[in-house]
């Protein structure tokens, strides 16, 4: 072994087992052969899925929003989808819209078309009115908040602004919400109302009087609305120095140098009795107690008459600024009044106090009296006297029995057991219904040719809801708006056509009339056209009665021929009912949110109240649409026998169109409203 060279090499052996078994082959796949394959499914299936997939248009508004649709197995080739038949879920989304999802349902056809519209988003409108802060801003007549403020979530499209401000004339506007969230800016300045009224006396100092409102002393510089005012000035130890005038927005007027002139002395005048009529140096003045301005210094003669009583005088002289004290006792004036009455036991009463049997001479002061007899199974006799002194009285009397009462006298007008004053009417021939010409008119309203002959009793007045809980002590008439209907004055509501015609049988029954509406099972069946009970009062009587204003003079609306009704001529849709109505009378103020007690308004020329507005009212027929006929008149129509709705006539505190304000405006329901009432009627015996 070299020295040099000490490691010798190791060569490895051969492993064989000792079993003598050898390893079986492994099977090599190439990769290159994986991916063909792979290659080729995926080629079979997108070839599969081009062969039964469908052609989808989707258009959608606006053109550049988002589309999704779910699912994996979709292709989109230029401006179609292809999609599997079947539901698959659509989402559409845009900047500015609301989104939109929808289920899509692909059919078997090979080309279908889908449209779809996103919805704007509402808009937000920013609104200054510069110095003037607080003012109301109103779109489409809700009110949404002051002025300066940012009205958010306004729906898009054209709307109505209007800005109110106490002392500034309002401000209206038409303005298109673009919406898609964006907000818009409107800054307007409002004018005022008012114009500057500078005011100044001698003496100074004097309490300034603005229709009866205290606004300072002069000299003052005062802002006045727009308007017809009354001035007062009011300084002690002076008189009173007052000016109507009529003032005009931004022109202001000067009311400088008045000379206010030293006062009158002062009486304090009062009678016993009182309420003597009194004149001082000839000249009447009022009734006392009463103040009297007399001039100081010179002698003044006070004269006081009264009925009954013995006139009386004085004189008196007063200083400067002196307040004086007057009592004055008056004598009575006693006349002799001798009664002679038929039948001699009936009994007499003078003033509302019982006197004994009536035949007797009685003293009694010569001045007015109420004088009734009285006797069971008689008609009491009514009257006023007015002795004269030195004038013997003699009173002679004959009672009626109360049947011959009856046959003797028609009452043109009378008060029933609820309480409700009715009025008798002769009508006449008249036309019913408006020319198509008529703005507003509706195409129920054909005109028909009316003769009425038959004289009928109709209630002055609407049903008030005491009169009629008489009948049905649980109705209720409700509230709107947190306003409430169920004041005992107020008009009965909330009733149907049904329950009207109940309370008019049970109001016959109470007076033992016969009952106009047939009942089976407390439910109208139908009428007795003869009957003498109460009722409804036809379409054609309501006609009449509201419409015709003299010989062939028929009215349009309830107070005249033109639009608008003067403030206060009958309970409509009115300002204050702006917020929760629809439409009003603009610039209309009549007192009242919803309805009024009964006659709180001006009666119409036939001495009927609420004709037109506080609440439209039931009327008997049922509804139905006639076409008219020009030459033969309809005598004393009831309407159809049968129908599924009634007529109601005249309009209501919620009314405020041309349409509705019309007295030949005709309406009907099968439903109680909160705005309809009714009245009573009756035929003449």
């Amino acid at each position: 072994m070299d020295k040099n060279n000490s490691h010798e090499a190791i060569t490895p052996l051969e492993f064989e087992p000792i079993s003598g078994d050898k390893p079986a082959p492994s099977i090599t796949i190439r990769r290159g052969t994986v991916i063909v394959v792979v290659s080729l499914l995926v080629c079979a299936a997108i070839a599969a899925f081009i062969f039964t997939a469908r052609a989808v248009y989707i258009e959608a508004t606006p053109t550049f929003a988002e589309i999704d649709i779910d699912g994996l197995l979709q292709l989109k080739l230029a401006d179609r989808y292809l999609l599997p038949s079947g539901k698959h879920t659509l989402t559409l989304s845009a900047e500015g819209y609301y989104p939109l999802q929808h289920d899509l349902i692909v059919s078997d056809e090979q080309n279908q078309r889908y449209s779809f519209e996103l919805k704007r988003l509402p808009g937000h409108l920013r609104v200054d009115t510069g110095e003037v802060s607080g003012a109301e801003i109103f779109i489409d007549d809700v009110l949404l908040g002051k002025t300066p403020a940012l009205i958010r979530d306004i729906a898009p499209g054209e709307r109505r602004l209007r800005i109110v401000a106490e002392r500034y004339f309002p401000f209206e506007q038409s303005l298109v919400i673009e919406g898609l969230d964006k907000e818009q800016s409107l800054k307007t300045e409002l004018l005022p109302a008012w114009a500057d009224v500078a005011l100044a006396t001698e003496p100074a100092g004097a309490d300034i009087f603005v229709d009866d409102e205290l606004l300072g002393q002069t000299p003052f510089n005062a802002e006045i609305l727009q308007g017809k005012h009354n001035i007062r000035l009011k300084l002690a130890g002076h008189k009173l120095w007052q000016n109507d005038i009529n003032v005009i927005a931004n022109q202001p007027m000067t009311f400088t140098g008045i000379i206010l002139e030293p006062a009158d002395a002062v009486v304090f005048l009062a009678s016993n009795p009182p309420r003597a009529n009194i004149t001082v140096d000839g000249e009447y003045k009022g009734l006392t107690p009463l103040e009297l301005a007399l001039t100081p210094t010179k002698p003044s003669t006070i004269r006081l008459f009264k009925q009954g009583y013995k006139p009386a005088s004085r004189k008196i002289e007063v200083n400067s600024g002196e307040e004086r004290r007057l009592l004055i006792k008056l004598s009575p004036e006693l006349v002799r009044v001798a009664f002679n009455v038929t039948p001699t036991d009936a009994k007499l009463y003078i003033n509302g106090k019982a006197r004994g049997g009536a035949n007797q001479t009685v003293q009694l002061p010569a001045r007015t009296h109420r004088i009734e007899i009285r006797k069971q199974g008689y008609v009491s006799y009514k009257t006023k006297i007015s002795p004269h002194e030195g004038i013997a009285q003699q009173l002679n009397v004959s009672l009626k029995s109360e049947r011959q009462a009856k046959l003797d006298k028609v009452k043109p007008v009378y008060t029933n057991k609820a309480g409700q004053t009715l009025k008798l009417f002769y009508p006449n021939a008249f036309t019913m219904g408006a020319s198509r010409r008529e703005p507003g008119r509706r195409a129920n309203e054909t005109i028909r040719n009316i003769e009425l002959k038959r004289p009928f009793y109709l209630g002055t007045r609407e049903v008030s809801n005491a009169q009629y809980r008489k009948f049905a002590k649980a109705h209720v008439s409700g509230t709107v708006q947190g306003n409430s209907l169920d004041e005992d004055n107020q008009p009965v509501v909330k009733l149907s056509w049904e329950q009207a015609a109940l309370y008019c049988n049970w109001l016959s029954r109470a007076e033992s009339l016969t009952p106009f509406y047939r009942e089976k099972d407390n439910k109208i069946s139908g009428i007795d056209p003869s009957a003498n009970g109460y009722r409804l009062p036809s379409e054609a009587e309501w006609a009449w009665a509201a419409r015709v204003n003299g010989k062939d003079n028929m009215l349009k609306f309830p107070w005249g021929a033109k639009m608008p009704p003067p403030d206060k001529s009958g309970n409509y849709a009115d300002m204050s009912a702006a917020n929760f109505l629809g439409r009003i009378i603009v610039n209309y103020h009549d007192g009242y949110m919803v309805s009024a007690p009964v006659g709180s308004f001006p009666a119409n020329a036939k001495g009927l109240f609420d004709m037109g507005g506080n609440v439209a009212e039931w009327v008997h027929d049922f509804y139905d649409i006639q076409l008219g006929l020009a030459n033969k008149a309809e005598v004393d129509p009831l309407g159809p026998d049968t129908g599924k709705f009634h007529v109601i006539r005249g309009s209501s505190w919620a009314h405020g169109t041309v349409t509705e304000l019309r007295l030949s405006y005709r309406d009907y329901n099968a439903k109680p409203r909160d705005d309809v009432g009714f009245r009573i009627a009756r035929y003449l015996e």
